[in-house]
This record gives structure tokens, C-alpha cells and sequence, in this order.
């Protein structure tokens, strides 16, 4: 079970999130840690050269089981101003989304949208990582996943 909160953070600051005109295409980074993500956003740009391109960054917190889902242990503010903070530094409009849920995956599975392109930011390693496995099941759900590596 998952309350998906999608607070999209509306234009509280100017630079935050821009609206998505019609035609655009939409790109899916999970947040997992600022440098992670920051890497991603950063490729992000690159692909999106001379595209209406967009961005919805989407933090998946896991609220325990011990916790009411819509009362996660940490601060609602403190969560939206690290993605805040994360999407001040893109080149391309973010728009992000805070999803509270019990497992982390399945959150993540039920805010994207059918087919959904997504920029995954993976750590450089030469094995199988937990990250590359959860790629994998994506594409088996039908999803487009694009490895983002950094060191």
C-alpha cells in the first residue's frame, strides 16, 4: 500500500519547476543522493539539447510500517527543500515529486506513467548491482531505463 503525496512543488521559488507545455518529452529521474542525482540532471541537459524536454524528479521516502504512511519519521519540509535544493542546479525544467510508500521500488513503479522514460543513475561498479537489477525490472514492466553512471 503507497500514498503517493505528488507534491509537486509549485513555483514557490521562480527557477523550480516550470509547466510542461503540450508535446514535450518527459524523462524520470529517482532521486537517491544529491551527487546521484545531480549527475543525472546533468545528463539530463545533454540529451535534451534543442528539445522541449522535462523532467519529473521523483523521491521515493520509505515510511515504516510502524508509522501512519501519511506521518513518515522525517519532515515533510526538510524532504521537499533537498529536492528543491538538487533541482536549483538543472539546466532543464524539474519538476519534482515527493512519494511516500513502504517498499521503495514499488513506489517508484506506481508514480511512472506508462512507458515511461527513465534516467537512471547508477554507480560506475563492474558487477550486478541492486540499482542494475531494479533497471532490468523496469524494462521488464515496459519502461525505457537509461543508465546514468558516476563515480
Amino acid at each position: 500500500m503507497e500514498f503517493n503525496l505528488a507534491r509537486t512543488l509549485q513555483q514557490e521559488s521562480g527557477s523550480l519547476s516550470l509547466p510542461v507545455k503540450s508535446g514535450a518529452i518527459e524523462v524520470v529521474i529517482p532521486y537517491k543522493s544529491p551527487e546521484a542525482t545531480k549527475a543525472a540532471l546533468a545528463h539530463a541537459a545533454l540529451l535534451g539539447v534543442g528539445l522541449n524536454l522535462s523532467v519529473r524528479l521523483i523521491d521515493v521516502h520509505v515510511v515504516p510500517y510502524v508509522l501512519p504512511i501519511e506521518k513518515p519519521s522525517v519532515h515533510l519540509k526538510h524532504l521537499e527543500n533537498n529536492l528543491r535544493t538538487v533541482s536549483a542546479c538543472s539546466e532543464v525544467p524539474v519538476i519534482p515529486e515527493l512519494v511516500l510508500a513502504r517498499d521503495w521500488e514499488d513506489g517508484l513503479r506506481r508514480s511512472l506513467r506508462r512507458r515511461s522514460v527513465v534516467l537512471m543513475p547508477i554507480r560506475k561498479a563492474w558487477w550486478r548491482s541492486q540499482d542494475k537489477r531494479m533497471a532490468e525490472r523496469l524494462r521488464k514492466h515496459g519502461h525505457q531505463v537509461i543508465w546514468v553512471e558516476y563515480l
